[in-house]
Parts: structure tokens; C-alpha cells; sequence
């Protein structure tokens, strides 16, 4: 229904919305979480809706100055716009959020997440028939909106809601004594963001539209399984470690990553095989070559789905300054060589292929340097990653021993059966080991 140059657009728009929108906060809504004392717990949570909404007009007057400039890149104000009103909605979703959090409201958390995707999906699938591509932002920033709604109404009727008093001295007091959040979690923030958006803006400075609008969608897809692992697993182990303590979260850790681990062998595998016939099946002969990228970038993000939730783990021991150090190993690696490839002439397929060499081994040595961090044993983690690359390797011969025999259409739905098999029976057993 939409041209990849449209995705183009919607993708930059997203990028500065959801970098910009995730820092309006200054990260204090992590200090939400871990503050047990409801008081302070409602200086924090107003103090912090008071900034997020400073920072939004600011950003917005800034906007206002440089509207021209903006025009010169090829994007519209009614696009502009509509990124500055996505903006501000993310930023106070993200405290409405930890607010919920904080209380254990999984459930609440996860309907807005659910609200927020049909909802968007809905308005660009009718603005489809329109011809116009604005309405890929207009979906997003209606599925914001409803989706932060949905979390006011929710801590409205919660019987812990923050009591309303906007006691100025206490809630300065409340941002200085969780200061450390913005010395050290902003800036992880920061440059875990530009490792996942900036790549937008360094493919469209050297290549068209179009290629940024396949290579966009060809992430978008590849890490959409991190979206689901990170909504429902991040709020409730930073709830748990909070609470409990890191140390006992060991044994579920252990356990989970070898269910993402096993889950996610057949995909990569499938993708691997035949990731461009696959996209090309399923959106057409326009979107040709992001299957090329969807198969290198899918071991990096099947890992960045093992890790996108851990990064709270170590916010709850105050051991900040492992997340930031190692996000800016992987971001300065990967949007680096991402960058100096394209810079030296080289294919985009080539950069491509780099920035996921530096992205894979960034996750891995995230995931090593957190479990001694945390003081977990790393053998169960090396035994379930050897397993599961040994059944990945298994499927990927036995795909290609088909394609000698078979058209490549009737290998894809037989690899897309036998994963969906193999997800299925982890999920079943997965569940009977958590009742």
C-alpha cells in the first residue's frame, strides 16, 4: 500500500521521535521503579511529567526557528509536526509507564503496548487507500496517543495513584537524589538509540530513499521479536530485582534464554536460506534485496532480543556504568563501521554486513560481562547458545538439500512449518516449567 520511499520518511520521522521523545525524561523514570517510598514516589513521577512537558515546548519553539531548514531535506511541515506531537507522547508514555511498573501493573502496561499497534496499524491500513505516505506517521502518533490515554486512565483508577501536590521543594529534592540516573543512564540511552537510528540517517546521506525505506523495514522486522521479549519481560525482572535482588533472578534467566535461544534457531536459519524470495513472497517484487539485509541482520537481533531486557537488570544494582560502557563500545562500533564503509565507497550490502559482525559480538559480550556482573553462572548460557546454533546449523543443510529439490517457495513454507513447530512445542514446555 505505501512506496519503500514513503517507509523512508516514517522512518527518519520515528527515529527522532523515539530518540528525542525516550530523553525527554533525563532517564528519571527509572529512579520511578526502584522508589519504594510513595511519597517520594510522587514528587519523582510529577517532577518528571513537569520536565518532559519543558523539554517538549523547547524542542518544539526550536523546530519553529529552524522549520526552513528542515524543508530543505525534503520534509513537509505537516510531517514535522506530527513528529513533534509523536514526540511528546513517547516522552510521557515513558513515565506513565514506570509508574505502572513500579506498582507491578504488567497486565496494564502490556494492553497499552497491544493498543498502541492496532491502533496505528488500523489508521495507516485505512490512510493506505489514500495514496498519501503522511499517513504512516498519522497512524503512528493516533496509536501513541491512545496508547498514553490508556496509561492516565489507568493510574486514575489505580489505588495507588500519585498523590497530586506540586510541592516544588520536594520535588527538586526528588530529582537530585536520583541524579545518578541522568549521569549515567542518559547517556546509555543516548547512544543505544543512535545505534538503532542513526543507521537511517547514515544510509540516506549515501543512498536514496527508496534503499533507506528496505533497509529500514528489513530491521524493522528482524527485530520485532525484541519488541515483544522487551514489553514483557523488562518490566517484570527490573520489578523483580528491584524487589528480590539480581542474584535471584538466576534460575528464570537460565531458563528463558534457552527458550529464546532454541525459538530463534529455526527463523535465523529460514531467513539465512531464503530471507530475499521470502520478503519479496510476502510484499512484492518492490521490496527487493531487503531479504539480502533481513538475513545478515537477524543473528544480531535475535541477540539484541536476548539482551534489550537485561539492560534494567544492572540499573537495579546501580551498576549504570556497565550499561554505558558497553553501549558505547556497540554503538560506536557498529554505527562506525556502518559509516566508514559507506564513506569509502564500499556497497551497502558490505556496510551492512560489518555493522551486524560488530553488532553480534557487542550482544555477546554484553551477555558474558552481565552474568558476571550479576553472579550468574555462565556455563548454562554457553551450553544453551551451543545447542541452539547446532539445531540452526542442522535446518539451514537440510533447507538447502531441499532446494535442490524443490521450488524455493515450497522450502519456505516447509522451513516456516517446522519453525512454527519448533516454537510451538518450546512454548508448551516453557509453560509447564514456569506452573
Amino acid at each position: 500500500m505505501y512506496e519503500p520511499s514513503d517507509f523512508g520518511v516514517w522512518a527518519a520521522i520515528q527515529a527522532v521521535a523515539i530518540i528525542v521523545g525516550s530523553l525527554l525524561s533525563f532517564r528519571f523514570d527509572l529512579a520511578l521503579v526502584i522508589e519504594r517510598d510513595s511519597e517520594a514516589a510522587s514528587s519523582l513521577f510529577l517532577a518528571t511529567i513537569v520536565l518532559v512537558c519543558v523539554m517538549s515546548l523547547v524542542l518544539g519553539a526550536v523546530t519553529v526557528i529552524f522549520t526552513r531548514s528542515i524543508q530543505q531535506l525534503g520534509i513537509g511541515l505537516m510531517p514535522v509536526a506530527l513528529g513533534w506531537c509523536w514526540l511528546w507522547l513517547v516522552g510521557l508514555a515513558v513515565v506513565f509507564q514506570a509508574w505502572l511498573m513500579r506498582e507491578g501493573a504488567f497486565a496494564r502496561i502490556s494492553t497499552g503496548v497491544v493498543l498502541n499497534a492496532i491502533t496505528a496499524n488500523l489508521v495507516q491500513l485505512g490512510g493506505g487507500f489514500s495514496g498519501e505516505g503522511v499517513w504512516l506517521i498519522v497512524g503512528s502518533v493516533v496509536g501513541q496517543g491512545t496508547a498514553t490515554l490508556f496509561y492516565v486512565c489507568s493510574i486514575q483508577r489505580s489505588a495507588e495513584r500519585p498523590a497530586c501536590s506540586m510541592d516544588v521543594r520536594g520535588m527538586m529534592s526528588a530529582l537530585m537524589r536520583n541524579r545518578r540516573f541522568p549521569q549515567f543512564s542518559l547517556p546509555f540511552t543516548v547512544l543505544s538509540l543512535l545505534r538503532e537510528r542513526a543507521p537511517i540517517f547514515i544510509i540516506g546521506a549515501f543512498s536514496t530513499a527508496s534503499l533507506v525505506g528496505v533497509y529500514s523495514q528489513a530491521w524493522r522486522l528482524t527485530h520485532l521479536p525484541s519488541a515483544f521479549t522487551s514489553a514483557s519481560l523488562r518490566p517484570v525482572f527490573f520489578h523483580r530485582a528491584a524487589t528480590q535482588g539480581l542474584a535471584a533472578q538466576g534460575d528464570a534467566v537460565d531458563q528463558i534464554m534457552r527458550w529464546l535461544l532454541i525459538v530463534s534457531s529455526p527463523w535465523i536459519a529460514l531467513l539465512v536460506f531464503g530471507g530475499d524470495e521470502l520478503f519479496m513472497l510476502l510484499l512484492g517484487s518492490r521490496w527487493q534485496g531487503a531479504g539480502w539485509f533481513s538475513a545478515m541482520l537477524v543473528v544480531p537481533a535475535s541477540l539484541f532480543m536476548m539482551t534489550n531486557w537485561m539492560d534494567r537488570l544492572l540499573d537495579s544494582i546501580g551498576r549504570q556504568d556497565i550499561n554505558l560502557r558497553l553501549e558505547a563500545v556497540a554503538a560506536i562500533s557498529s554505527v562506525g563501521s556502518l559509516w566508514a564503509m559507506l564513506a569509502s565507497g564500499r556497497t551497502l550490502t558490505e556496510a551492512v554486513a560489518l555493522q551486524s559482525v560488530m553488532l553480534t559480538l557487542s550482544y555477546l559480550a554484553f551477555l558474558w560481562i552481565c552474568y558476571g556482573a550479576a553472579g550468574w553462572s555462565r556455563s548454562v548460557l554457553l551450553r544453551s547458545i551451543a545447542i541452539s546454533g547446532v539445531l540452526g546449523a542442522a535446518i539451514y543443510v537440510m533447507l538447502s538439500i531441499l532446494g535442490q529439490l524443490l521450488a524455493p517457495v515450497a522450502v519456505i513454507a516447509l522451513g516456516a512449518l517446522l519453525g512454527g513447530a519448533i516454537t510451538a512445542i518450546t512454548l508448551l514446555r516453557a509453560g509447564k516449567e514456569l506452573r
